[in-house]
C-alpha cells in the first residue's frame, strides 16, 4: 500500500428570485417494492445529536431509493483509493484475486482469467472491509488488510486460497498497517510498514506469513513506509515523508537495520510517486519532480547515481510504474489530472516501445502476471464502474479480466461528458469536468459543483455514484480541478499552499461565474459540494462567498483548521505543514483560512456527513459546524454514520446518503430566501 504510505497526508474516498424545483425523477428502475433502509443517522450518539428524518422526510427518501440502488448496485470491482489492489493473479496463473463493492462493503474475490463471466468467489464476507489483498508466494495462502468501522487500524489477516480459515496474523495494538512486502525467494517472510494514529513514528517490522511475532527491524521519526523489497530479503526501501515536495528514500538493510539515503541527494528536496526495485535489486526505480514535471530515473541502489531518465510526452502529467518480474519491461501509468493513460516501457533504456489504448477515464495500475506477459490495469468511464483488465506486455491489447452482469446500469439515462476550462483571475486554466444529462441544450439545470478531496489530488472523467445520480435527477455535475489539483504541473499543484489559499479561493468563485454563465445552468440555483477537503471547500465557499451559492454539501471536512491539527492522526498532522501551516507558529494563517472564523457568514442550507470513526478528519469537526448553525437557526441537517471512517463505504450508507442529499436538495432550492444572520 504505498500509495497509502506517500497519501498518508491526505484528506482522499465530491439568490434571488424564487426557482423552480428540479426536474421529477424518472420512473423506478425497479418494479418490486423496496424495503426501507434503517437510518443510520439514528444508530450514533454524539456531543452534537446527528439530525432524525421525520416520517414525511422518511417517505419522500423512500421514493428516491430505487434508483439511488440502481446506482449503488452498479458495483466498482475496485476497492478505492485506499488500496493498491487492481488484479493479481496466482503465482500458477489459474487464479485472480480482485477487489468488489459487489455485496454493499470492500471485499475481498476471487476469479477465473480465463473465464470473466464466471461468478466472482467471494473470499471475505465482512462485516468490515477488507481493502488489499495477495497471494503468497506458493501461492497456498492469501495476505489481505482489514479494518475496523473504518478506523484505518488495519490488521494483517490470511486465509487460504479458498477463503477457509481466516486467522489475523496481527492481533496486537492497534497501528496502522500497510500491505505486506513479499520476498519472491523467502515465502515464509512478510515486511511491513506501520505506525501509531497518536505519533507519526513509523517502524519497518518482519513476521513469518503463518503468524508468529513481529519483530522490529527500523524506525525513523516521521512518517512514510516499506515500499519495495529485493528478491532475496535482504533489503528494503523505505520513505522518510517531510512534505509532498520533501520525501527521501532510504535503503533498510533487513539483517542489521542499517539504513542509508538513495534519493534525493544530501542537502536537497524532492517529491516522490512511486518507487521499487528493478528486477535485479541493484537499480532502484522512481518517479520524481524534475521542475515543473515529473520524471522516472533508474539509480544504481547502492550509490544513487542516475543510470536512466524518462520524460513523458504530457509535461504536467504524474507518472507510476509497475517493473515486470524478468526486468524487460516497465508498465507505466501517466496521470493527467483528468484522465489516465498506459505506456509500456523499455525497462533499461527507459523508452516508450508502445501505447496502450484506452478510452478517456480514469486509469490506474496493476500488477504484472508470474510470466510476465500481462499486467492489470483498472478503467472507469463516465458510464463504466471502475473494473478489472489484462494488457498483453508485446502488443498492448486490452481484454476484460471481469464481465459481471450490473442490471440497473442500463436503465440509467444518457450522459454528455466534456472537458471545459475556465480562466482564472491570473490568466490560469482551470480545466473543469462536465456532466450533463442527454438533451440539456435549451434547459436551465440547477448546478452542483463538487469539489476534489486531497489537496493534492484531482478529479478524472470517470463513473461516479453521485454524479449519474443527479444526472438522472436532471442536475448538471462539475467537477473543478482548481490550482492544488494533480496532474497538471507541480506549479499548479503547489499554487494553493498556505497564503497563496487565498488564490485558489478565487478559484473556487471563478468556478461559480463560469458555471453561471453556462447556457445550461440555471444561475440561481448552483450548490456546492465536497468530501474531505473538498468538504473544507464548501464550508470557505459558504463563509466567503455566501452570495454565491444556493447551498451546500460538507462530507467530512474541516471546520477549524487548528483544531483539527491537533485532533487529526499525527501523520497528518506533520505533512500538512507546508500546505496549511504549523499549529504552534502558523496561528494566524491557520485562522485565516479557517471556516469558523466566519461561520456567521452562512446564511445558506447546509448539509454535514461524517463518519463515527474518522480518523482523518474527527467527527468533532462536523460537530463544530453544526452546533454553529444551529446556534443561529441556520438550515443544517446532519447525517452520521455508525460504521464508518473517511469513507462512504457501506452500500446502506450510500444509498440514504443519496436519497437524503435529494430531499435535502429539492427543499434548499425551493426556498430561495436565505436565513437571517444573527
Amino acid at each position: 500500500m504505498l500509495a497509502s504510505r506517500i497519501g498518508v497526508v491526505a484528506l482522499v474516498a465530491c439568490s434571488a428570485p424564487a426557482a423552480p424545483r428540479p426536474a421529477p425523477p424518472p420512473a423506478p428502475v425497479a418494479a418490486t417494492p423496496v424495503a426501507p433502509v434503517t437510518p443510520v443517522a439514528a444508530l450514533v450518539s454524539g456531543a452534537v445529536p446527528a439530525s432524525e428524518p421525520t416520517a414525511d422526510d422518511r417517505k419522500r427518501d423512500l421514493a428516491r431509493e430505487p434508483l439511488a440502488r440502481s446506482v449503488v448496485d452498479a458495483f466498482a470491482n475496485y476497492n478505492g483509493g485506499i488500496s493498491s489492489l487492481i488484479a493479481r493473479w496466482s503465482p500458477d496463473g489459474k487464479q485472480i484475486v480482485f477487489g468488489s463493492t459487489r455485496d454493499g462493503l470492500p471485499e475481498i474475490y476471487a476469479g477465473d482469467p480465463d473465464r470473466p463471466g464466471a461468478p466472482a468467489i467471494a473470499l471475505t464476507r465482512g462485516p468490515e472491509r477488507a481493502v488489499t489483498a495477495l497471494y503468497t508466494r506458493d501461492g497456498a495462502g492469501i495476505l489481505y488488510l482489514r479494518d475496523t468501522g473504518g478506523d484505518e487500524n488495519f490488521a494483517i489477516w490470511r486465509m487460504d486460497r479458498d477463503g477457509a480459515h481466516p486467522v489475523n496474523l496481527t492481533p496486537g495494538p492497534a497501528l496502522h498497517r500497510d500491505e505486506p512486502l513479499l520476498p519472491l525467494g523467502n515465502p515464509r517472510v512478510m515486511l511491513y510498514s506501520a505506525a501509531s494514529p497518536a505519533a507519526p513514528d513509523t517502524a519497518l517490522y518482519q513476521q513469518d506469513t503463518t503468524g508468529g511475532d513481529p519483530k522490529k527491524l527500523y524506525s525513523q521519526p516521521l512518517p512514510g513506509g516499506a515500499a519495495d523489497v529485493t528478491a532475496d530479503g535482504a533489503r528494503v526501501l523505505f520513505l522518510e515523508f517531510h512534505s509532498d515536495v520533501d520525501v527521501i528514500t532510504r535503503e533498510v538493510d533487513v539483517a542489521t537495520g542499517a539504513a542509508h539515503r538513495v534519493y534525493p541527494p544530501e542537502g536537497t528536496t524532492a517529491g516522490l510517486y512511486n518507487v521499487a526495485y528493478a528486477a535485479d535489486g541493484q537499480h532502484v526505480l522512481l518517479s520524481t519532480d524534475d521542475g515543473d514535471r515529473v520524471v522516472l530515473l533508474a539509480l544504481d541502489a547502492a550509490t544513487g547515481k542516475e543510470v536512466a531518465r524518462y520524460r513523458d510526452a504530457i509535461p504536467t502529467a504524474r507518472l507510476t510504474f509497475t517493473p515486470s518480474p524478468a526486468g524487460d519491461v516497465i508498465a507505466l501509468g501517466v496521470d493527467a489530472g483528468d484522465h489516465g493513460e498506459v505506456r509500456i516501457l523499455d525497462a533499461h533504456q527507459l523508452t516508450v516501445l508502445r501505447n496502450v489504448q484506452a478510452p478517456l477515464g480514469d486509469v490506474a495500475l496493476g500488477a504484472f502476471r508470474g510470466d510476465g506477459r500481462a499486467f492489470s490495469v483498472m478503467i472507469s468511464l463516465p458510464n463504466q464502474p471502475p473494473d478489472v483488465f489484462a494488457v498483453e506486455t508485446r502488443t498492448g491489447k486490452v481484454s476484460a479480466l471481469r464481465d459481471d452482469p450490473r442490471p440497473g446500469l442500463g436503465a440509467l439515462p444518457a450522459l454528455d461528458v466534456s472537458v471545459q476550462t475556465a480562466r482564472a483571475f491570473d490568466a490560469l486554466q482551470i480545466p473543469i469536468n462536465v456532466y450533463l444529462p442527454h438533451g440539456a441544450r435549451g434547459k436551465k439545470l440547477p448546478t452542483i459543483a463538487m469539489f476534489h478531496g486531497g489537496p493534492s489530488s484531482s478529479y478524472a472523467v470517470r463513473w461516479n455514484a453521485f454524479t449519474r445520480f443527479f444526472t438522472a435527477l436532471g442536475y448538471a455535475v462539475l467537477e473543478p480541478n482548481v490550482r492544488g489539483s494533480t496532474g497538471f504541473g507541480r506549479a499548479y499543484e503547489m499554487a494553493d499552499n498556505r497564503e497563496k489559499r487565498a488564490d485558489w479561493l478565487q478559484d473556487v468563485k471563478t468556478v461559480n461565474a463560469w458555471a453561471r454563465g453556462q447556457p445550461w445552468c440555471d444561475p440561481e440555483r448552483v450548490i456546492v459540494l465536497g468530501g474531505s477537503y473538498g468538504g473544507y471547500t464548501t464550508l470557505m465557499a459558504l463563509t466567503r462567498q455566501p452570495e454565491a451559492w444556493r447551498a451546500g454539501v460538507d462530507l467530512f471536512g474541516p471546520a477549524d483548521l487548528k483544531q483539527f491539527l491537533l485532533t487529526t492522526d499525527a501523520a497528518i498532522r506533520s505533512g500538512f505543514i507546508p500546505e496549511f501551516g504549523d499549529v504552534d507558529k502558523d496561528a494566524q494563517l491557520l485562522e485565516e483560512f479557517s471556516p469558523m472564523r466566519d461561520v456567521d457568514r452562512i446564511v445558506r442550507p447546509l448539509f454535514v456527513y461524517a463518519g463515527q470513526n474518522d480518523p482523518r478528519v474527527p467527527r468533532s469537526e462536523s460537530d463544530t459546524i453544526v452546533k454553529a448553525l444551529r446556534a443561529r437557526h441556520v438550515p443544517v441537517e446532519y447525517m452520521v454514520a455508525a460504521n464508518e471512517g473517511h469513507s462512504v463505504d457501506r452500500r446502506e450508507t450510500k444509498i440514504e446518503l443519496l436519497t437524503r442529499l435529494a430531499r435535502f436538495f429539492e427543499d434548499a432550492l425551493r426556498d430561495p430566501s436565505p436565513a437571517a444572520p444573527r
